[in-house]
């Protein structure tokens, strides 16, 4: 061996001696491809805290407000909605309909037409039908005599009529018209010559007719 390549071989060698008593040979802590090798031990630990600019990373902070105030407006909009539903839900108090005969008197100056039921044109039994089944709520058909023979109406005599009974007209043989008994000893009814009007019960023409009433309330 030359003596060059003696001292080459010593230095080499004392360079490595030093290097392992002053314990800075970096620890193999992982390879990193952006530095092309393994990563010292200090700059592995201080990595999760660096950017690359060296300066510590500000923790991610959670979004967790922004969700809470929309949770509660939708709890707020939740609750508004049920709230307006409970006002919507709740009944409404019934409309005054006044007496019978502000009711029934709807129906004054309808034209009578057989078959008919309505507030312009209607016949007798449609015209009680229809006060009847509006105001009472009671249904009735609408024929005068199945009104007479219905199991539901009870008798009245004639002393004992009340507004709102029904009062037929007729022959002994068959029951051909019906009206609605009023306060005043009055009845109102849809005659086949005027319509819908409000007759007295001592009506020359109607009262020999009469045949009985009947109280369905």
């Amino acid at each position: 061996m030359s003596i060059q390549r003696a001292i080459t071989f010593i230095s080499a060698a004392a360079v490595a001696v030093t290097l392992l008593c002053s314990c800075t040979f970096p620890t193999r802590t992982g390879y990193d491809r952006s530095i092309g090798g393994y990563k010292p031990v200090a700059q592995a630990n201080n990595g999760a805290a660096s950017t690359e600019s060296g300066t510590a990373a500000a923790p991610a902070t959670p979004q967790a407000a922004p969700f809470a105030s929309e949770a509660a407006q939708s709890r707020t909009s939740a609750g508004n909605v049920k709230a307006a539903a409970t006002q919507k839900s709740k009944p409404e108090p019934p409309k005054s309909r006044g007496g019978l005969e502000q009711y029934a008197n709807a129906w004054l100056g309808a034209k009578y037409e057989y078959g008919a039921a309505s507030k312009k044109k209607t016949d007798c039994s449609g015209f009680v039908m229809q006060v009847y089944k509006g105001y009472y709520n009671i249904a009735l058909d609408h024929n005068a005599n199945k009104m007479y023979k219905d199991p539901r109406g009870s008798k009245v005599s004639r002393g004992s009529l009340k507004e709102g009974d029904l009062i037929f007209f007729g022959s002994f043989w068959s029951i051909d018209h019906v009206g609605i008994y009023l306060n005043g000893d009055r009845f109102i009814h849809a005659s086949s010559s005027k319509g819908v009007i409000i007759s007295p019960m001592n009506d020359k023409y109607w009262s020999p007719k009469y045949q009985g009433g009947r109280r369905f309330k």
